[in-house]
């Protein structure tokens, strides 16, 4: 209705994905291939959804030129390894029911609990990247104080949350995937925050 190029690609590009991986006709619901699933993933959240909103901001919204900021980057990254552990980590309290329907998830080939850790690993890689652009970033002490700190307490938080997860039972791993959903949202209000703090110095 705006006529917003980014938002028109992200629609028509996330519809297309994600058409392809959910509706139950020949040649698609490749979500009974755990590569292609995992990449969809990956791909919805670490490269559409950042790329886009932020061009519709930097161009439609702003007026400005296309540039690729250190804090786009960092968001990429960080939705990089958040997405991957996310789209590994929704099959493990799906196991039996993706047996029963013929789906080889990663969850199927490795085991629950490999895969739970893998998860878990690239969690903490992705707020490692955001401690370690917080620490190293260029804006004022508080800022990069409130980004590390907050970085690092939720990678703890997330962390301790793991000792309370039994593999094998589905209740349990589900809660701890809705667990990391909440944790991705409160970082992204934490530095999203931060970000408009920093664009308002910048426009001052």
């Amino acid at each position: 209705m705006i006529g917003s190029p980014a938002l028109i690609s992200n629609i028509l590009l996330n519809f297309t994905l994600w058409t392809g991986y959910s509706v139950n006709a020949p040649l698609l619901r490749w979500k009974q291939y755990p590569v292609v699933a995992a990449l969809f993933i990956f791909v919805s959240w670490a490269v559409i959804f950042p790329i886009t909103y932020f061009l519709h901001m930097q161009t439609f919204v702003f007026k400005r030129p296309v540039v690729f900021p250190r804090s786009l980057i960092v968001s990429m990254l960080f939705m990089a390894f958040y997405s991957a552990g996310i789209a590994l980590s929704k099959d493990i309290p799906d196991i039996e029911g993706d047996k029963q329907h013929g789906i080889d998830s990663f969850s199927i080939r490795l085991g629950q609990k490999k895969v739970f850790w893998i998860c878990v690993f690239l969690y903490e890689m992705a707020f490692g990247v955001a401690f370690l652009a917080g620490a190293t970033s260029s804006s004022p002490f508080g800022i990069k104080i409130v980004t590390s700190v907050g970085s690092f307490a939720l990678a703890s938080i997330l962390w301790y949350q793991t000792k309370y997860v039994d593999v094998t039972n589905p209740a349990s791993t589900r809660s701890f995937y809705s667990f990391n959903w909440k944790v991705i949202l409160l970082f992204t209000i934490l530095y999203f925050n931060i970000h408009i703090i920093i664009q308002k110095q910048l426009s001052n």
